[in-house]
């Protein structure tokens, strides 16, 4: 009575794992055999390997603008003054546009002595100061207008306009998921064509990609000084926003490896 007992329970037993055996060569993908380069055969996992790519345009939020100021004169202290007062006129410009003074970013002033070597004798010329400003702004309009209202002051240099992101890291994430998408739906197409399916992520690596700020750079400065020359005998108010870039391109490359089945 006890072996017929213990014989069931073994059949039970060898029932129970010829299931789970059978459940785990289902779900492993069938490996194949493949020579190695030492003559040796080694067996692989069927896999694919893809590569997308996704670029996206989107309409900038943030505006970042770089100006600098630049004095030169034969005395140490009017040039000092000199500058004084044109630093004056940019925050009065930016405080006349009700920009806060805190989206304004200012270098230390920079002061250096100009020196001339005619005839092989070195002569003091005078002085050189220069300072750097950038200023951020949420709206094109308003870098329109401080760019249109610096460019026709003299001693005001406008270095560049660059159109931003503030949330770059969502931005980001974004076009990576698309380009993901992108790549799990090819490798799809690649094994439905060869009666396939596919299996679990093998590899995956991101390839490149990134972002580009539109920017605009010193060549400004004379449409600016023809914008505010035109403005002001047209009687116009409204700044010309063509001369601000207003969109950012943010672009991601993936690559993956997929199992098949």
């Amino acid at each position: 009575m006890i072996s017929k007992l213990l014989n069931i329970i073994y059949l039970v037993l060898l029932i129970v794992c010829v299931c789970v055996l059978i459940r785990v060569v289902k779900a492993e993908p069938a490996a194949v055999p493949v020579a190695a380069s030492n003559g040796t055969t080694v067996f692989e996992v069927p896999k694919i390997e893809v590569s997308a790519s996704e670029t996206k345009k989107f309409a900038a939020d943030k505006f970042e603008m770089g100006f600098s100021l630049e004095i030169r004169g034969k005395d140490k202290e009017s040039v000092s003054k000199r500058l004084a007062e044109r630093r004056s006129v940019i925050f009065e410009n930016v405080k006349s546009l009700e920009i806060p003074q805190s989206n304004v970013e200012q270098n230390s002033v920079e002061m250096h002595k100009e020196w001339s070597y005619r005839n092989s004798k070195r002569e003091l010329v005078g002085y050189v100061a220069t300072q750097s400003f950038v200023i951020t702004v949420n709206r094109k309009i308003d870098a329109a207008a401080l760019v249109q209202a610096l460019s026709s002051e003299p001693d005001v240099e406008i270095q560049r306009t660059s159109a931003q992101l503030k949330d770059v890291d969502a931005v980001q994430s974004t076009v990576i998921k698309a380009a993901g998408k992108k790549a799990t739906a090819k490798a799809n197409d690649y094994a439905e064509g060869v009666g396939a399916k596919l299996g679990r992520v093998l590899q995956i690596n991101g390839e490149g990609g990134g972002i580009i700020y539109n920017q605009y750079n010193r060549v400004y400065r004379a449409k600016g000084v023809m914008l505010a020359a035109n403005a002001m005998m047209d009687g116009a108010t409204a700044p010309d926003e063509t001369a601000i870039a207003d969109s950012v391109e943010v672009s991601a490359s993936v690559r993956v490896v997929y199992e098949l089945k």
